[in-house]
């Protein structure tokens, strides 16, 4: 069991509800409970020192005390999929209609998706987003290839290319590299390295281009 708070903001103070702190419903030690959890959510502590803090002996403690809190929207207690029970504390409490929803799984990899959009984690929409600016971004360069530009400025922007230019990474070679970045999406670490601009020899003369020929490939004189 693990304790989040609901939104991904490191906060330097607590802030507590003050409704759910001077509830004479809740008992006192479920509201010193719901006092210590919401100051420990950006703290490793687990779940033990956490019910200790409470005045209780072990985590297995706090559940009664959980459920009172439950009551009033401020915290639940769900599990969720791939990652089993939370706590999860909340700025506000939920009114009733809104404190029963099960845990939604992500509709593309089964894990919990309850802290970023309903059905969907932060990581596969990463992945999502950046599978369509690579498609995109292929399709552009296409475009461009079949309407006769044969030449490419690199991402340097001082040297001329010839398309196929073994220095500049293929589309496949790029979707390789995107599709190895897939297990660091969860820390938004995933990005798509856009393809070079694709130019015919017209457009080029047109501005003036006096840009120094890849001696690797060798692009055709302008």
């Amino acid at each position: 069991m693990s304790v989040r708070r609901y939104g991904n903001d490191r906060m330097p103070v607590v802030i507590m509800n003050r409704q759910t702190i001077l509830n004479p419903t809740l008992s006192t030690t479920a509201r010193l409970l719901y006092a210590v959890l919401a100051a420990s959510l950006d703290e490793d502590l687990d779940l033990d020192h956490v019910a200790r803090l409470a005045g209780l002996n072990d985590a297995e403690e706090i559940r009664p005390f959980i459920a009172e809190l439950e009551t009033v929207g401020i915290v639940d207690l769900k599990d969720h999929e791939g990652r089993g029970e939370i706590i999860t504390v909340r700025e506000m409490p939920l009114v009733p209609e809104q404190r029963s929803h099960p845990c939604i799984p992500c509709e593309d990899c089964g894990e919990c998706s309850c802290e970023y959009i309903k059905g969907l984690c932060r990581a596969c929409c990463t992945i999502r987003d950046e599978r369509a600016r690579a498609h995109a971004d292929i399709a552009r360069w296409k475009q461009q290839l079949d309407a006769g530009a044969t030449y490419a400025i690199g991402s340097g922007g001082t040297r001329l290319h010839r398309w196929d230019c073994p220095t500049l990474s293929s589309p496949e070679a790029r979707l390789l590299a995107l599709e190895a970045q897939v297990p660091h999406a969860e820390g938004g670490y995933m990005h798509w390295s856009k393809l070079p601009m694709l130019y015919t020899a017209e457009e080029l003369r047109a501005k003036g281009t006096r840009k120094k020929h890849c001696a690797t490939c060798g692009p055709d004189p302008l």
